[in-house]
């Protein structure tokens, strides 16, 4: 099982630890309900090490078309790319990151496969002839995300980063440490992933605590940032992606260059694609705040079961429960009040059902 190179430290700020494929995950911190707070109203610091990275060279470029499901080919210098690698069935398999860094590109993967799997994978489509380097073990990767993420960020590394889009990557230097630094993020609010040498993950973590100090920085483990994810509509692999896994119903076409290279598993995919779809993802809350919303359970129109919960949290923001359900494609649309199996009333809503405070923050008047 990998552990990430902040391991330690992050112990002694009473990290709790859990698997997640085939590393070790910081899960929580103080608990969902500080860490998210800190997040949607301040700043939170996150270990995003368990996930893979790689940096393959400019000449690997028709690997990556092979691999990701996205126009990796069009990716401009200096952006970053969201896509996704499927399977050889055309089954989700990576939730990807892939930035444009000059004369290399570098992929960030959340997988459902391990390590070497992914790995040979690459290999497999071309990478073993390439000098691609494998930065899994070499680097950390610690995401900066919440209402002023941006402020810490340019207190470190001055006002060029409030120029940054989203997706995309700029070089820094920190107390003499290369960091590459991904604006990306999946909350909804601003969000900065820093990509640094292991041996250097410490100190860049205790730089990044003590610029945050002001801005009530706190440490967020990936169970927060699961809740997050949600009731912000971000894909997220780990929940929805590993239980339902195709692509189609979970509504990720945008992810996929349908027109584009032939990748891996494109074949099954595209017809699947072509016999329609039967089942799609839609949001789905209690009528009833107070009441759970459960994965599994399922909802009804009159005696016939024509959805199943597969995800849910509760959301601080509003105030009760979410989640995502499968439905039968024909009731797979926002405005209905239907019964769950034990008579409870749930709605299917609109997701993200609000708008997240950094979308109030104009930077270029910062």
């Amino acid at each position: 099982m990998r552990k990430s190179s902040l391991h330690d430290l992050l112990a002694s700020r009473g990290a709790v630890f859990e698997p997640r494929v085939d590393a070790l995950c910081a899960a929580r911190f103080a608990g969902l309900l500080p860490e998210y707070t800190a997040v949607r109203n301040a700043v939170g610091i996150s270990d995003f090490s368990f996930t893979l990275r790689f940096a393959v060279p400019e000449a690997g470029l028709d690997v990556l078309d092979r691999y990701a499901a996205g126009p990796v080919s069009s990716l401009r210098f200096g952006r970053v790319l969201h896509t996704m690698a499927v399977d050889v069935e055309g089954l989700v398999e990576a939730d990807l990151y892939i930035a444009n860094d000059d004369d290399k590109l570098i992929v960030v993967a959340e997988s459902l496969a391990p390590h070497e799997r992914v790995l040979a994978a690459l290999h497999s489509l071309g990478a073993a002839d390439l000098e691609l380097e494998d930065l899994t073990h070499t680097t950390a990767l610690i995401s900066v995300d919440g209402y002023h993420a941006w402020a810490v960020l340019r207190a470190l590394f001055g006002t060029d980063v409030l120029g940054l889009p989203y997706l995309s990557i700029e070089t820094y230097e920190l107390d003499g440490i290369e960091v590459k630094l991904l604006r990306c993020g999946k909350t909804s609010e601003f969000g900065y992933q820093l990509l640094v040498p292991a041996a250097h993950a410490t100190a860049v973590w205790e730089r990044l605590e003590k610029a945050g100090a002001p801005f009530g920085m706190a440490p967020v483990g990936f169970d927060t940032h699961q809740s997050l994810r949600l009731d912000g509509r971000f894909f997220n692999i780990y929940e929805e992606g590993r239980k339902v896994r195709d692509p189609l119903p979970l509504g990720l076409q945008w992810m996929v260059d349908m027109n584009g290279e032939e990748f891996r598993g494109k074949a099954p995919l595209m017809a699947r694609r072509a016999a329609g779809l039967s089942k799609k993802l839609v949001g789905v809350t209690r009528v009833d705040a107070q009441l759970p919303l459960e994965p599994g359970t399922r909802i009804l129109v009159g005696d016939k079961a024509v959805a199943e919960v597969v995800t849910s949290t509760h959301s601080p923001t509003l105030g009760c429960f979410i989640g995502l359900a499968l439905f039968d494609v024909e009731y797979a649309y926002a405005g209905l009040e239907l019964k769950d199996d034990q008579g409870r009333a749930v709605r299917t809503v609109s997701l993200p059902p609000f708008m997240a405070k950094s979308l109030t923050v104009k930077l270029d008047e910062v």
